[in-house]
């Protein structure tokens, strides 16, 4: 059997992960923060960053501290329910995406998760109910 990678789906601290160029980063406290700097090109008609693009940042970022803390055990997580709340427009700088498990129960894991602009201002939080499988 060959073994698992280190890091759920092979992150690489410091580097683009995945479609959307979203980048995990190793905070001070040894937390992954993902990090996303805004690109026009994903804004909306609106002139301001497109919401989907919000929701896949910090999708990231609960998966992947779900997918941290259940890899070791062979097991895998998959985001079941999501709720978003944008809270501020965004036009430029860099996204940063935090994430923390609420509850890590035997099926369900319990998971939320803070965007904030360079400022500090939260723009957006999430929560998430994920199944661990098998």
């Amino acid at each position: 059997m060959t073994p698992l990678p280190t890091r759920p789906f092979n992150v690489v601290l410091g580097q683009v992960q995945g479609p959307l160029p979203f980048t995990p980063r190793q905070d001070a406290d040894g937390s992954i923060v993902w990090e996303y700097v805004v690109d026009v090109a994903h804004f909306n008609p609106y002139g301001t960053l497109h919401g989907g693009v919000v929701m896949a940042l910090l999708d990231s970022a609960m998966g992947h501290v779900v997918a941290d803390a259940v890899h070791a055990q062979g097991r895998f997580n998959a985001a079941a329910q999501m709720n978003v709340h944008f809270l501020a427009p965004i036009q430029s700088g860099v996204i940063h995406a935090r994430a923390r498990i609420q509850k890590l129960g035997k099926r369900l894991a319990f998971v939320e998760a803070h965007a904030v602009d360079e400022a500090g201002v939260t723009v957006a939080s999430a929560t998430a109910t994920h199944s661990l499988l098998p």
